[in-house]
């Protein structure tokens, strides 16, 4: 059984050139929708110059809350979870 992934749907019609999310005078570059940094699977259009900052937020957030816990974390310290499981 192969597994397709449908391309995430947008309101655009065929041939519409999409505008930048964060758009104002400094866009640079093309402006296409850009692969989903969040849970909400949720696609934007962003230039070239705003995608990049986008990845440079995305890496602090990522920096701020990691996914693995610290290696000097414990839950003896405060009786919390890393995870919600």
């Amino acid at each position: 059984m192969s597994t397709y992934s449908y391309p995430m749907y947008d309101d655009r019609l065929e041939g519409d050139e999409p505008e930048c999310l964060d758009a104002n005078d400094d866009c640079q570059g093309r402006v296409e929708y850009r692969m989903a940094l969040s849970s909400t699977g949720k696609s934007f259009p962003r230039c070239e110059l705003h995608w990049g900052l986008r990845l440079e937020e995305q890496d602090r957030i990522n920096e701020r809350y990691p996914e693995l816990p610290p290696s000097d974390w414990s839950p003896l310290d405060a009786g919390e979870s890393w995870d919600e499981d």
